[in-house]
C-alpha cells in the first residue's frame, strides 16, 4: 500500500506528487482520536477496502500488486478481490522466476 494526501475515484491513479512521506508515522499523516482497527478481508474488492481505509482513517491509499520488481497502483483492477490481486502478483513472480531460470538452461541446439 502506498499512502495518499487526496483520495482518488475507483479506477483512477493517485498522482506521484501526492504521495505521502512513507518515513512518517501514521499519526503524523493524520491525527487520529482513537486507535483503529481496519480488518483485511481477503474477499473485499480492492476499491471498497480503499474507501474504507480512507472512511475510517482520513487517509487515502492505493493497494499495489507487484509486477515482477515493480510496485504497480491497482487502479484498473479496482473491482477484483485483494485475493485475486495476491494470485496475480504471486503467478506474475512466478513467471518472472521462470523466465530467468529457463534462460540459464542450454536448448538442444546449442549443446
Amino acid at each position: 500500500m502506498k499512502f495518499y494526501k487526496t483520495p482518488h475515484d475507483k479506477f483512477e491513479d493517485s498522482k506521484n506528487f501526492d504521495e505521502v512521506d512513507i518515513k512518517k508515522p501514521i499519526g503524523e499523516i493524520k491525527k487520529l482520536d482513537k486507535t483503529i482497527k481496519i480488518d483485511i478481508i481477503p474477499m473485499e474488492r480492492v476499491f471498497h477496502f480503499e474507501n474504507k481505509f480512507y472512511e475510517k482513517t482520513g487517509i487515502s491509499v492505493q493497494v499495489l500488486k507487484q509486477e515482477n520488481e515493480t510496485w504497480q497502483q491497482t487502479s484498473c483492477l479496482d473491482n477484483l478481490t485483494l485475493k485475486d490481486l495476491n494470485i496475480i502478483g504471486r503467478n506474475s513472480s512466478d513467471d518472472f522466476i521462470i523466465k530467468e531460470i529457463s534462460d540459464e538452461f542450454e536448448t538442444e541446439e546449442e549443446i
